[in-house]
């Protein structure tokens, strides 16, 4: 059975080009996703400060999930001050020193200086065990005093004993600069040193560290010291090789946390639609060899034959397709690192993890589900008595199977009914339902497609045939005589536009949703913000004595929460949007929309929610929510106010001072200003360097901004489902076109010419355009609508025109070129000779 088969591949290469092509680029895509995926749990960058440490000692950087993956936390989670004489006293350590990291502007001419690097500051201790050599002076003695990195020196001209000036959060101070420290290689930060004191105070870390970098006895390995520490101090994480590096760059940390996040949730739509779009397309190459398979019955093949014959012939075309399209899948995953790190979701140096897994992985989905593929295909044909097995093949059967016609009517209903959860249940539960049923809405069309598209012919058959009575006549009665043909080249279609309709407009909706309630939101006359890093609290202190009791001055603090709950009777966690406040005359600077209780009454152990996350939590006012904060503290406040306007400031609301003591830098990242004296405010200002006065609209500009590169990094990452998408229906085009040169051949010996045989073409492309697009978007528009009620209470979605034209658009292009091309190729036979071609 195997040698036939691979005879009928040899014999048949052009029927089994467009399936090859299916599996192949399903390989492709599957494999660039898991290296995605594999990246964000082992990815990063190698140490570069920390290179000449054996071991590198942190906290508890990940909130542990059981059963699932560890959730990244975003502040970086300090050490107690005693933990670097802890591991010192393990035996096997030769040297231990404590380390600190704080963002630093350097100050020129009253103002941040542009520099090609950012400038980091440090402890001197940890200076000592890393790859850093003393050029010129000596280490900081005073705290008044700084080592700079030599290139960083270079750049400012300054060299030992001269003066710098360095800012924390828009305050500035003098220093010495004591001695020049070079090390070998590129950096991705420039450094400097001050003393452990000084560090510890600028970072506000109370003497805490941020890492105890360790070099070991002569004899005693890295991975075997590591394990003592490990057993000897409780609550830390030991850290070797290119692991040290997670711990030294706090964002690859989090980078890795939101690509696998990002990655495995567009894996599991991806590998299901990619199943489905290789099911697909084998089922229609095999479904145009029915007079093959009708003949094989006839000659007395049985159907145990014809389902191991089909089967074989895919097996060894889905092997080679799987095992071809492992190797490209790794240079996608290539582009879409960089694509990612160009949107800012990655940094650009960080470096992908690449290994075997991903491509073997792909292999075996690709072979089983092209193996479970080709044994439905192979039933129909299979099944068929020899008599009626030619006259089976003459005709297409437009009879569903009741099986089919059931499943695809319950997922359409299913998907209808989760489309519209959240007007029954509110919050991210809802949002989330609605999201997921634009897919079984998809594949409950795809599964009634002759329908949908017999019908679809049915309504346009008259309008029609008025335009073009000739080619109009032939393009409906081949839709309706072909539905399944067509409707496999149809399918491909709708999922894109649902896809895409999908995630654009619920980006546009979301994004609009929270413009609009920035700018409502924001009421203060003035907002100071910082340029890098945010503001510091000694500038808050000095707008409120330079302004008086008749200004209100509110600074607000942002980082991430991880809010535990129940959903669905199940425990769950995720990651939220917090800000940090005082309430005092919030009136004058910012308006949350409280719908429940008073945001007064917000202090130390209370909590305000949003109205989605209070609707996803199950807590109303008096009940306690469970939060871990960014640096891993748990806390339990109790509820005191619900507020709408959580899109555009958050879905959690602290008190200011609690979540700022639990963030890596404590600093702000606004002040808003009510009322005081205009001149006062811009003067303060212009006094700190890197500071900047605005209003409100420059907050919604800012949040625009990030919004839009969070957009951007959602469609990069489906933009390879998209082009495979794209190429799926370009693929079904051709296939479902070319099987039809001697259609075309008859119609042409009819009395047909070649220009009224195009012309029908393009009738039936635009047909099948048009019936893609609208139930494309019917298909994405309950879901949509799911969405904008759960996120906004309006059952209106935000839908771009200029995102609705480029669907059109794309679709039209892609249909029209799918058709006419192969259309025109097979045209130029000459009707005597196409007629007489095999099938």
């Amino acid at each position: 059975m195997r040698d036939i088969a691979r005879k009928t591949i040899k014999g048949r290469k052009a029927g089994f080009i467009g399936a090859f092509l299916a599996v192949l680029l399903a390989s492709v895509l599957v494999t660039s996703l898991g290296v995605l995926v594999e990246s964000g749990i082992r990815g990063g960058l190698p140490p570069q400060r920390y290179a000449g440490a054996d071991v590198v000692v942190s906290g508890v950087q990940a909130l542990p999930v059981a059963e699932d993956t560890d959730i990244a936390l975003p502040e970086r989670v300090r050490l107690p001050a005693d933990v670097v004489d802890a591991v010192a006293d393990v035996p096997g350590v030769a040297e231990a020193a404590g380390d600190v990291n704080v963002p630093v502007g350097v100050v020129a001419d009253g103002a941040v200086a542009e520099l090609s690097r950012p400038v980091v500051g440090h402890g001197w201790s940890a200076a000592a065990l890393a790859p850093f050599t003393v050029d010129g002076g000596d280490g900081p003695r005073r705290d008044d005093e700084v080592a700079l990195d030599a290139d960083l020196a270079s750049s400012l001209g300054v060299a030992a004993g001269d003066h710098v000036e360095l800012a924390v959060g828009g305050v500035a101070s003098g220093y010495t600069v004591s001695g020049l420290v070079s090390r070998p290689g590129d950096a991705r930060e420039s450094a400097v040193f001050l003393t452990d004191e000084r560090a510890g105070e600028l970072a506000g870390s109370g003497g805490r560290w941020d890492a105890v970098v360790v070099v070991a006895d002569g004899g005693v390995s890295a991975g075997e010291l590591a394990g003592r520490i490990a057993d000897a101090v409780p609550d830390v994480r030991t850290h070797t090789g290119d692991a040290r590096g997670h711990v030294e760059f706090l964002d690859i940390g989090q980078a890795r946390g939101e690509l696998t996040v990002m990655a495995m949730s567009l894996a599991g739509t991806t590998v299901l639609i990619a199943m489905f779009v290789v099911a697909g397309t084998l089922a229609l190459s095999i479904q145009q060899r029915r007079r093959e398979f009708a003949l094989l019955r006839a000659v007395g093949a049985t159907r145990g034959q014809v389902r191991r014959l089909v089967g074989a012939e895919v097996m060894l075309l889905a092997v080679t397709a799987a095992v071809l399209g492992a190797l490209p899948g790794y240079l996608v995953a290539a582009g879409l690192g960089r694509a990612f790190a160009g949107t800012g979701l990655l940094p650009a140096d960080f470096q992908l993890a690449m290994s075997p897994l991903p491509g073997f992985a792909a292999i075996v989905l690709c072979l089983v589900t092209a193996r479970l593929a080709g044994w439905v295909a192979a039933r129909r044909p299979a099944r068929l008595n020899p008599v009626e097995a030619l006259g089976e093949s003459a005709v297409e059967e437009r009879r569903l199977g009741a099986g089919r016609v059931g499943a695809g009517a319950l997922l359409v209903v299913l998907g209808l009914a989760v489309s519209g959860v959240p007007m029954l249940v509110p919050g991210m539960v809802g949002v989330a339902a609605a999201a997921g049923g634009a897919l079984l809405l998809a594949i409950g069309v795809a599964l009634l497609g002759p329908r949908v598209l017999g019908a679809a012919a049915g309504l346009l058959a008259a309008p029609i045939r008025r335009l073009s009575p000739v080619h109009g006549y032939l393009a409906t009665a081949n839709m309706r005589a072909n539905s399944r043909r067509l409707a496999a080249a149809v399918t491909p279609i709708v999922l894109a536009v649902a896809v895409v309709s999908v995630q654009l407009f619920s980006q546009s909706t979301l994004a609009a949703a929270a413009g609009r309630q920035t700018v409502d939101g924001v009421v203060a006359d003035h907002v100071i913000t910082g340029r890098d890093g945010g503001v510091g609290g000694a500038v808050t202190d000095e707008l409120r004595r330079e302004l008086g009791d008749d200004a209100t001055v509110t600074p607000v603090v942002h980082s991430q929460v991880i809010v535990r709950y129940t959903e669905l009777g199940d425990p769950a966690q995720e990651s939220f949007a917090a800000q940090g406040l005082d309430p005092a005359g919030l009136h004058r600077t910012l308006d949350l929309e409280v719908r429940d209780g008073d945001l007064g009454d917000l202090r130390d152990g209370t909590v305000a929610l949003s109205r989605n996350a209070s609707a996803t939590f199950g807590a109303s006012i008096g009940d306690t929510v469970e939060i871990v904060l960014g640096d891993g503290t748990a806390i339990e406040p109790t509820v005191v106010a619900v507020y709408g306007r959580g899109l555009g400031f958050g879905d959690v609301t602290l008190p200011h001072d609690e979540l700022a003591a639990h963030t890596t830098t404590g600093l702000d990242t606004w002040v808003l200003v009510g009322g005081g004296d205009p001149g006062t405010v811009a003067q303060v200002a212009a006094e700190h360097p890197g500071l900047a006065a605005g209003t409100g609209s420059d907050l919604s500009a800012a949040g625009s901004s990030e919004r839009s590169a969070e957009s951007s990094s959602s469609l990069v990452a489906i933009l390879a489902l998209l082009a495979y998408l794209a190429v799926s229906v370009v693929n079904t085009l051709v296939m479902a076109t070319a099987e039809r040169t001697r259609e075309f051949a008859l119609l042409r010996l009819a009395g047909a010419a070649r220009r009224h045989v195009l012309a029908m073409m393009r009738v039936e492309a635009a047909v099948i355009v048009a019936v893609s697009v609208v139930v494309g978007l019917l298909v994405a528009l309950p879901p949509l609508v799911g969405v904008s009620i759960g996120l906004t209470e309006s059952p209106l979605p935000s839908i771009s025109p200029a995102g609705f034209g480029g669907i059109v658009l794309a679709t039209a292009l892609l249909g029209f070129l799918a058709i006419g091309v192969p259309a025109r190729a097979a045209l130029r036979l000459r009707p005597v000779d196409a007629i007489g071609l095999r099938e």
